[in-house]
């Protein structure tokens, strides 16, 4: 295909810095890692000293009235319920020998079976005011009061809010040196910071749940950090390389004439009769050439793309682009020329062979 440019693509375009993209970016980002610390430096310690304290409580001498101690009462089970469903939990309503009637909650994750348990004799232990646990029957059941990995929950939260706010402040920094260095609409810089953090936040979130203490998990989260700042850096690499090895950004796509007529999204943007910004949004592709509708079930009066429009080359989306030139993140480009006035085409990648299948086979028709 001609690699021509349209006039309207200019080979080095003016980008201005988007001071709002980085002002916001890293006003969020500062925002998530100040929410990081006060979790991981206020609740997760209260937490983790409150977890210390049961671990190491006694049992209540007898008589005893303190609340620091374990005091366990005999109880009979009253009823109990279930819910089932995504938070799977049960319910269950006992009277202790002291006359109290605590409702104890088990958490979902915990899938005890308590049908026909009611009438039966159990122990509740309580400490610091709360049932913390029953025993019967040789088992011990925590309750949901159980303070045992209460810290899991801040730590998770703050290792994935200030992994995304690190990401955030590094996607506005590059912002600040490389957003006029490239006029695509989509740099894979960005993409490949998003990426890194987005697998080092889902590893903060999920490491707390699946390691024994708060230090595992830090040392967990460092391991994965640490395979994913290589990962990055070697993948930014490879792509920086490889984007200096080409000298054109066109993309190659082999046109292919429908047998039959196609309808996908697509967008047209020129200075011609064809190509406003009213009565688009879907393209209709056959062996006659090339058509705007403005919605797949209203084929009504399409708007032709005559076959004066000469495809030039195809490429990723610019920032230079007219407005609205946009079907999705993974779209590309054709640029056009009809006469001297520069057209855009723009089609998902699967799509756009049958828009260079049908623009070719308009050309080759007999002209009227």
């Amino acid at each position: 295909m001609n690699e021509r440019r349209a006039k309207a693509a200019p080979t080095a375009p003016s980008l201005p810095k988007n001071r709002a993209v980085v002002i916001s970016t890293t006003a969020i980002g500062t925002a998530l890692i100040l929410v990081m610390i006060w979790l991981l430096l206020v609740p997760m310690p209260e937490r983790l000293d409150t977890e210390r304290a049961f671990r190491a409580a006694k049992d209540c001498a007898p008589g005893a009235v303190a609340t620091d101690c374990l005091h366990s009462v005999p109880a009979v089970i009253e009823r109990t319920r279930e819910k089932n469903g995504k938070a799977h939990a049960h319910w269950m309503y006992v009277k202790t020998a002291e006359g109290n009637t605590p409702t104890l909650y088990f958490k979902g994750g915990e899938r005890y079976t308590f049908d026909g348990l009611a009438g039966k004799r159990i122990g509740v232990t309580y400490w610091e005011g709360s049932v913390r646990y029953v025993d019967w029957a040789n088992a011990r059941w925590y309750t949901a009061a159980d303070p045992r990995g209460a810290y899991r929950l801040f730590l998770a939260w703050g290792l994935a809010l200030g992994t995304a706010g690190l990401g955030l402040i590094l996607i506005g920094l590059w912002w600040v040196r490389g957003y006029a260095t490239t006029r695509l609409r989509y740099p894979w810089q960005p993409g490949v910071l998003i990426m890194g953090t987005t697998v080092l936040g889902l590893a903060g979130g999920l490491l707390p749940w699946f390691t024994h203490g708060w230090r595992a998990a830090l040392l967990a989260y460092g391991v994965v950090g640490a395979v994913a700042v290589t990962a990055c850096a070697l993948t930014a690499v490879g792509l920086h390389r490889a984007n200096a090895r080409k000298t054109t950004d066109t993309i190659t796509i082999a046109s292919v004439v429908p047998d039959e007529e196609a309808v996908f999204p697509g967008i047209v943007r020129g200075d011609v009769p064809y190509g406003g910004a009213l009565g688009g949004g879907y393209l209709i592709a056959d062996a006659d050439g090339l058509s705007i509708i403005p919605d797949p079930n209203y084929r009504i009066h399409p708007k032709v793309v005559p076959a004066t429009l000469e495809p030039l080359r195809v490429r990723p989306p610019y920032r230079t682009d007219p407005k609205g030139l946009d079907v999705d993140n993974t779209c590309l480009v054709l640029e056009c020329q009809d006469g001297d006035t520069p057209v855009y085409v723009a089609a998902a990648r699967e799509s756009m062979p049958l828009v260079l299948g049908a623009l070719t086979a308009a050309r080759q028709l007999p002209q009227p």
